[in-house]
């Protein structure tokens, strides 16, 4: 009998033990069924990632990813297992997609490649808070579930169509499953299998990932090691643990082989001590009191989780608990610290691997770590009052999101030359490589738009510099600013279009000169130009 009360009263406030004595958790979450929590914070997630979804203009990433899965089966196949290996899950899932919405009559424009990242997201936060919930506490999860559905990080991704939101989604589905197998009581074969599956997903989803897998293994061995309250059934569930975790990585083996004849990571740069600080920034949405508050907690974290196993009456003090706390706050710490760290010490070398958007995968971590923090003080007051500041902190930085979030304007240009096209008219794009130290492509995202608003409009097949997918490459990316291809390919069309995106550093020179030349071999008629865009329109029969 006195089982069940605990059980019921746990509903509402949570009873840990502190020195012999019963102390109440005075932040509580009201009353409601399990489904009617997630749906309650279902909804407004998926309202933030589907407001203005459409509004900004489609970048080369993600007309990279529509354009590839947009392609035939067999190449699709040959290109995700060849030079492209990496979000080979989400390609596939594109693909369908884009089929699907298709039969459907809907072309791909950017809400209907965008929408499953939307989705995605709003369901990783639903998983947010179940983790928070069932492993800390229920304010833990709400707290930790809203933190995340106004990340500016989180947000980005939900917009995009990339891979990211999905593995988000996965890899939270994978932590939840991991701990439910570990400590759970029932149904324990299942969740070793859901463990396995949504892993070994989440690594073709993006192979970032396998980081996570090392975290896990950290986190297995510090509760198998340390003194904790689940640290007994851990210790029996060893053997099936260890058999998962074989598993996923024999899972994993024909995706990394692939990953080894890939594409790799050079463009990006050798991190510094700095960019630790500058990616807490962004995940704060460069709002600077918004980050320091993060980075404060984050260390209080610690702290306290340190003070559990020292013997410091001071720092123990004011923690409501020793021990409930421990296993959940070491998971925590192991998920945004390991891959942090791991990932800034091998890109001191040849392999990259410190990226904003690779690193969003430990955002789930942060936000469940302030929740955690603020379960485990000990006064109401300041329980309440750090809440508060980070929730109005959080959402304060969410207005800046939808401001900053166009990265290029194609949805603005690419339309302006439709309007100007006419048939014979010839389109030359610079730069149109997706290789090299910067990937931005001006083909690939040019034809986004021509096939998402489809009318006459297109690329001959002879355009000087121009990209195939069959080959996956550009054999002559400079043709499109040379003055030889240029005058040949317009004496065969009456109106030229000259399309400029975003320029690596050592080629300015070189569009300027291309652009000069064609002013005074060609009649100038019109132009339209932003931040990142340039579409010069010329007549060549003048």
């Amino acid at each position: 009998m006195s089982e069940i009360k605990s059980q019921i009263a746990e509903k509402s406030v949570v009873v840990v033990s502190v020195r012999g004595e019963q102390r109440k958790w005075l932040v509580a979450w009201p009353r409601m069924p399990f489904w009617l929590s997630c749906l309650v914070l279902f909804v407004p997630a998926l309202a933030l990632n589907l407001y203005r979804l459409g509004s900004p203009s489609i970048w080369f990433d993600e007309a990279f990813s529509v354009e590839l899965a947009r392609q035939p089966l067999p190449l699709l196949l040959r290109l995700i297992f060849g030079p492209e290996p990496n979000m080979e899950l989400y390609y596939l899932f594109l693909h369908f997609w884009l089929h699907f919405t298709g039969m459907l009559g809907f072309t791909p424009t950017e809400v209907v490649v965008r929408l499953p990242s939307a989705v995605f997201a709003a369901l990783s936060v639903v998983v947010v808070f179940a983790f928070g919930r069932r492993f800390i506490h229920t304010f833990a999860g709400v707290l930790g579930a809203l933190l995340y559905l106004a990340n500016d990080a989180q947000l980005i991704y939900a917009q995009q169509a990339r891979s990211y939101s999905l593995q988000l989604l996965l890899l939270s589905l994978s932590w939840y499953a991991l701990l439910a197998a570990l400590t759970g009581e029932r149904s324990l074969r299942r969740w070793w299998i859901a463990y396995v599956l949504a892993t070994t997903l989440a690594v073709y989803t993006h192979l970032f990932s396998i980081l996570l897998i090392l975290a896990q293994i950290c986190v297995v061995a510090g509760i198998l090691l340390l003194p904790n309250t689940w640290r007994s059934r851990a210790r029996e569930r060893l053997r099936a643990g260890v058999v998962s975790m074989i598993s996923c990585g024999l899972l994993c083996i024909p995706m990394l082989l692939v990953s080894l004849q890939g594409a790799k990571t050079g463009w990006l740069p050798v991190p510094h001590p700095g960019d630790i600080i500058n990616l807490l920034y962004g995940f704060a949405g460069y709002h600077k009191i918004y980050a320091l508050a993060l980075a404060i907690c984050c260390l209080l974290c610690v702290a306290l989780f340190t003070a559990a196993y020292l013997p410091s009456d001071r720092l123990r003090a004011v923690m409501t608990t020793s021990q409930t706390l421990l296993p959940a706050g070491w998971m925590l710490l192991c998920w945004f610290a390991i891959p942090l760290f791991v990932s800034y010490v091998v890109s001191q070398g040849a392999t990259r691997l410190f990226s904003a958007r690779y690193l969003v995968v430990i955002v789930p971590a942060l936000c469940l770590l302030m929740g955690w923090l603020v379960t485990s003080l000990r006064w109401r007051v300041a329980q309440v009052a750090l809440s508060l500041l980070l929730l109005g902190l959080s959402f304060t930085a969410v207005p800046y999101y939808y401001a900053s979030a166009q990265v290029e304007d194609w949805n603005s240009t690419v339309p302006w030359m439709q309007q100007h096209y006419q048939p014979g008219d010839g389109l030359v794009c610079y730069d149109n490589t997706i290789d090299g130290s910067i990937k931005q492509g001006c083909q690939i995202a040019v034809e986004y738009y021509l096939h998402a608003y489809p009318n006459q409009t297109h690329f001959s097949p002879d355009a000087p510099g121009s990209f195939s997918w069959s080959t996956y490459s550009t054999p002559h990316p400079d043709a499109a600013i040379n003055p030889s291809d240029l005058a040949r390919y317009a004496s065969g069309h009456p109106h030229l279009f000259w399309i400029v995106g975003r320029v690596q550093d050592g080629a300015s020179d070189r569009v300027q000169a291309a652009q000069q030349w064609l002013d005074s071999h060609y009649h100038f008629i019109d132009q339209v130009k932003t931040r990142t865009v340039t579409i010069r329109w010329y007549n060549t029969s003048a």
